[in-house]
């Protein structure tokens, strides 16, 4: 059986708690690959933005509820720029850069 068929063979609410969960470790692993791709630990994250190493772990792990002042942040920190493409139903693509993005009272410290 694939996984196509056993999906089908499921309830829509079971189908779209999957798509959500899906989707969530999609992003799980984009933002922990940010990290990756500079060769750096949560430690050393952390370290940077004044935190713990609990709390970069959270940023990675709830990627989809964290705030965009904080992804900014994080970003930021690892030494890239994060921006938004929102596509329009018209076709037409917004590019908005969030360089000017981060607020103070980014990232709680709890």
């Amino acid at each position: 059986m694939t996984l196509e068929e056993f999906l089908a063979s499921k309830t829509p609410e079971f189908r779209e708690k999957v798509k959500k969960e899906h989707s969530q470790m999609v992003l799980q692993h984009a933002i922990s690959r940010l990290r990756y791709e500079q060769n750096l630990t949560q430690e050393e994250v952390a370290r940077k933005l004044q935190l713990s190493q609990s709390v970069v772990g959270k940023i990675e792990r709830n990627a989809m509820d964290v705030k965009l002042t904080d992804l900014v942040r994080y970003v930021n920190t690892l030494g890239g720029k994060l921006s938004l493409q929102v596509d329009l139903p018209s076709g037409k693509k917004i590019f908005v850069p969030l360089k000017n993005f981060e607020h103070s009272k980014a990232f709680r410290k709890s």
